[in-house]
């Protein structure tokens, strides 16, 4: 018997789970439902390093389980020769702070060539910055990797639907299990009210030979600069329930003024382009599965949403284990018609 899967959100959460679910389990037709697809995404337009962010009470062991699978999986894709099609690049980043670190993050052995920032550098390159770290990261730019990883799940059979949602009835008799990737979309088609909006904006601009930075002051990230061939991508805000996903010429100037203290270089960059985005956060991710009654139907769905800032970072983990659930799901129904 065939079992029928719809995978409802096509960023990168739901493009991977996807993919997984294809490439794991045996008998399955596959569908992505969406709205939206790459490049119209929140998913397209993000920075993508690997970096755990806005995780919020996500258990520590949890973020590092899906991000070492993640850090794993992308290491493999650069060691490839789809790693230029596919947007993924290995590059030395700072992760710096304003007061003095007394440990390590819990991830420092993921990444590689982690130590701390010794007191010349950081006099050196970032003055009023008393501690940070160093560490070669991925850089994952989703605008690519989306559609490579989309082109990996139609060669395997995998269909597409661009639809809009408003309730989960209209697709409840269509699918034998539904996996909810729909970040903050969410909380309208669940009414999951953990789920808000973390608005940021992403500045685009003409520089070259920028070093990677990340920079916290007074315990929230105040700017971060992710250097591509010839730009720059700039950004930092972290808007908690801001729902404009409109571009603010206010807080694109802010944006860069900000940026402008770390690395003085910006402060003249000809601005090409900016975007703001709502990452999708949560008081932690949720990753389970559920029988949940809609209308008179009790249907098996599967929830992998709630990512916050960490969807590029934990997305391959994640979407393993979201087709371990499905996998389940699937045999929780073949038992049932015994």
């Amino acid at each position: 018997m065939v079992y029928r899967v719809c995978v409802v959100g096509a960023g990168i959460i739901g493009v991977s789970t996807a993919v997984n679910i294809l490439e794991s389990i045996p008998n399955v037709e596959v569908t992505i439902l969406a709205e939206k697809f790459s490049p119209d995404t929140t998913s397209s337009g993000i920075g993508g390093l690997w970096l755990p962010y806005l995780a919020k009470n996500t258990p520590q062991e949890s973020i590092y389980k899906w991000g070492k699978t993640t850090w794993d999986h992308m290491m493999a894709i650069l060691r490839s020769p789809y790693a230029d099609e596919a947007g993924i690049h290995l590059k030395p980043i700072y992760d710096l702070f304003d007061v003095e670190l007394d440990k390590d993050p819990f991830w420092k052995d993921i990444p590689l060539s982690y130590r701390r920032c010794n007191q010349q550098e950081l006099d050196s390159l970032f003055p009023g910055y008393v501690s940070g770290f160093f560490f070669m990261t991925l850089f994952c730019l989703c605008r690519l990797y989306i559609p490579w990883l989309m082109k990996r799940y139609q060669a395997r059979g995998g269909k597409v639907l661009k639809q809009s949602l408003s309730s989960l009835s209209e697709i409840a008799d269509l699918y034998d299990v539904i996996v909810m990737c729909t970040g903050l979309g969410s909380h309208h088609l669940l009414g999951d009210k953990e789920v808000y909006p973390i608005r940021g904006e992403l500045v685009k601009v003409k520089s070259s030979w920028t070093i990677a930075t990340s920079a916290e002051k007074d315990g929230v990230l105040q700017s971060y600069l992710l250097p591509g061939i010839d730009h720059v991508f700039c950004g930092g805000l972290a808007q908690v329930d801001n729902w404009n996903e409109q571009s603010d010429p206010k807080d694109v100037q802010g944006v860069l003024e900000k940026c402008a203290q770390l690395v003085p270089s910006i402060k003249n960059a000809k601005v090409i382009s900016s975007w703001a985005g709502l990452r999708p956060g949560r008081s932690s991710i949720r990753l389970e599965k559920e029988n949940l009654r809609i209308e008179t139907t009790i249907k098996k769905v599967v929830h992998n949403y709630g990512h916050g800032g960490s969807g590029a970072t934990l997305h391959w983990g994640c979407a393993q284990d979201a087709a371990q659930l499905v996998m389940q799901s699937i045999q929780e129904l073949n038992r049932s018609k015994l």
